[in-house]
């Protein structure tokens, strides 16, 4: 392996490997990976507030949510631009390949577009490393970035390692590689968010760059240890770690708003059709009281969803019919 693909793998990686699996499988069984419309808007201002502020873009979520509402950038206000800029590129991934080249060259133009100039082209020299707001102490080099993103790029789409733990791989890479002059954090983290999306859709507006925000400081300090120790292990714990937060905290909100019926559906697609505890069910809901997870099984009986056989904690369950 390169130091772009070279990484170790944690008791700790693997436990949040299973736990976002894990939660992956419970939105899909709770249909949460099509929100609606104005759902999507709120986690898109809140993703594109977070990527652009840990690049410094002072603009509140008030104004970005006013420029995505169709409101005119200052031409003047980079800032502003850069919004505008980021919400197109995000209109433009469904149609993307993560594995291409030439189309992470098109997002780049797509978002510095008026901003660099030379969007959508390989730098030719050398670039000073920054993290966050902190000078590195290494120079990325300025020969062969084409190739170096083609074998990047290569690695990730014929690899044989969880695509989660790939996606993170791929953030790091082009981060360290920073392939263009300016935006190779956003054009990492959007990246990353292309591949995720691919295979599983929630990806598309969850808002994994605002649990990144608020690990700012760790997370240039993870990009800089991989840097240092050539092994990006500690980086993919640490973006992990903010993927199973976001996936959390959308499976959090979502269930407090699910009427009983809708929790009891969302369960049974989660899971084969057999018999199942009262603890199982609970395990699935784990923000709900014990009463509430009785009133809810209680009721599936009374409307004849459930048959139960025997009583309290020793009660099995299972569909009617």
């Amino acid at each position: 392996m390169s130091v772009l693909t070279s990484y170790s793998l944690t008791p700790r990686t693997l436990s949040l490997l299973a736990s976002i699996s894990e939660r992956l499988g419970e939105v899909n069984a709770a249909h949460l990976h099509h929100p609606p419309p104005l759902l999507r808007r709120a986690h898109r201002v809140s993703t594109i507030h977070a990527t652009l502020a840990l690049e410094d873009n002072p603009l509140d979520r008030n104004v970005i949510a006013e420029l995505l509402g169709g409101r005119a950038p200052a031409m003047a206000v980079p800032a502003e631009l850069e919004v505008v800029n980021t919400s197109r590129l995000y209109d433009m991934l469904p149609k993307l390949d993560p594995s291409s080249g030439q189309d992470l060259r098109a997002a780049h133009g797509e978002l510095m577009h008026g901003l660099a100039l030379d969007p959508g082209k390989y730098r030719t020299g050398p670039l000073e490393v920054v993290y966050g707001d902190r000078p590195g102490k290494r120079k990325a080099g300025g020969g062969n970035i084409s190739s170096q993103v083609e074998r990047l790029l290569h690695f990730v789409q014929y690899d044989e390692a969880p695509l989660l733990i790939l996606s993170c791989v791929l953030h790091f890479g082009l981060a360290h590689i920073r392939p263009f002059t300016a935006g190779n954090g956003r054009i990492a983290r959007l990246w990353q968010k292309l591949m995720l999306m691919q295979q599983w859709p929630v990806f598309s507006f969850l808002p994994v760059e605002g649990f990144i925000a608020e690990h700012r400081a760790g997370y240039y300090a993870a990009l800089e240890h991989a840097d240092r120790q050539e092994d990006c292990g500690a980086f993919i714990t640490f973006l992990m770690e903010r993927i199973d937060e976001a996936l959390h905290e959308l499976l959090s909100r979502e269930r407090t708003v699910l009427a009983p019926q809708d929790r009891l559906s969302a369960f049974l697609l989660a899971r084969d059709r057999g018999r199942f505890t009262r603890k199982d069910y609970r395990r699935m809901f784990p923000e709900l009281s014990t009463a509430t997870t009785s009133r809810d099984l209680a009721g599936a009986v009374r409307e004849g969803r459930l048959l139960r056989t025997g009583t309290g904690r020793v009660a099995w369950y299972r569909p009617a019919g």
